[in-house]
């Protein structure tokens, strides 16, 4: 089978013009005739087949990048020399691609040239019309859900893969191996998705990514999370607090064990009171937990903070909760679900 599909991106893509697959229609009528080509490799109904040809077609789409990208002393021609990329990152998904071994390999591959998953991520964030007025191209997924289901699939494989990137770390200040759910996303700043999805006032994409696994104080180079949500609700008139922002800030501080004073190097008893005359109409609300910012956390939100650290440093958030040997209500709330 692996000569089937040499054969199909040699000859595809030998008469195709370099912009060809610029196009979300484009990249879809290339698709459409590859999952054509897999569902003619596969013999009878057996999962094993099944994924061993799109494992093997997935592959040779990554092979042809490679051989292309090597004609030109090792540098992407772009185009649709790596769209291809796409065309099988789409595919993987289409096909529910269980090797993650194959599907780490894909975006190792996307990463070398972009230095970036902003395509994967984008319509995800802002919807599938959004990547257009933001980066220039369109989404290869229908709708925002879609590509959101996607995401999470791709969460999935890059965490039992124990897969990492190299990113530049602002606490270090060089470049330091950096998880698929905290690559920045070079068109919004070099923000992690996290942080977009806080700008953003997404709390259902929020709550994804804080379940799988996201650094709920990312390292690029931004203030806290919990303080610019904490201005964007000090700004509200009234008290009428947006319903989206306040939600965030509630699943934000569920991985957070304190909220740390700005205002440094002045002492502690300053800083407090610096504190406390920018946000405590939010502390007189309720919408601050005051144990979280003064005083001592409740024992069990310190145990969830500490277990879900563990888990999330060794690639096990979400799917290593449901294995604790604990009752179903205390996994739902160390889940971030209750």
């Amino acid at each position: 089978m692996e000569y089937v599909f040499d054969v199909f991106f040699d000859e595809c893509f030998e008469n195709m013009a370099r912009s060809g697959l610029m196009s979300r229609s484009g990249r879809r009528d290339i698709i459409s005739h590859l999952n054509s080509v897999i569902s003619g490799c596969i013999q009878g109904r057996q999962t094993a087949s099944t994924q061993l040809a799109v494992g093997l077609a997935v592959t040779s789409a990554i092979d042809y990048h490679n051989r292309m990208k090597g004609d030109n002393y090792a540098v992407c021609l772009m185009g649709k020399y790596h769209n291809v990329l796409y065309i099988a990152l789409r595919v993987a998904w289409d096909w529910g691609l269980e090797d993650s071994e194959i599907v780490c390999k894909l975006l190792e591959e996307i990463f070398r040239c972009e230095n970036t998953f902003e395509r994967l991520f984008l319509g995800a964030l802002f919807g599938c019309n959004a990547p257009h007025f933001i980066a220039g191209w369109k989404s290869d997924f229908n709708d925002q859900d879609e590509n959101l289901r996607a995401v999470v699939f791709f969460l999935h494989h890059a965490a039992k893969a124990r897969a990492t990137f190299p990113t530049f770390s602002y606490l270090y200040q060089h470049s330091r191996p950096t998880k698929f759910i905290d690559v920045p996303i070079e068109s919004c700043g070099k923000a992690s998705p996290l942080r977009v999805a806080l700008q953003a006032s997404a709390p259902d994409i929020v709550l994804i990514l804080l379940r799988h696994g996201a650094n709920p104080c990312p390292d690029d180079g931004g203030a806290s999370p919990v303080l610019a949500l904490l201005d964007k609700l000090a700004e509200s008139e009234n008290g009428c607090y947006p319903y989206q922002l306040v939600s965030c800030l509630k699943l934000l501080l569920r991985t957070s064990t304190m909220v740390e004073l700005p205002y440094k190097p002045h002492l502690f008893a300053v800083r407090r009171e610096m504190f406390h005359g920018k946000y405590g109409r939010l502390l007189d609300d309720g919408l601050l937990p005051v144990e979280q910012v003064y005083g001592i956390p409740a024992l069990r939100h310190l145990c969830r903070c500490a277990v879900r650290e563990v888990l999330r440093e060794n690639f096990a958030l979400p799917g290593s909760v449901l294995k604790l040997p604990l009752p179903r209500k205390m996994q739902k709330y160390i889940d971030l679900l209750d």
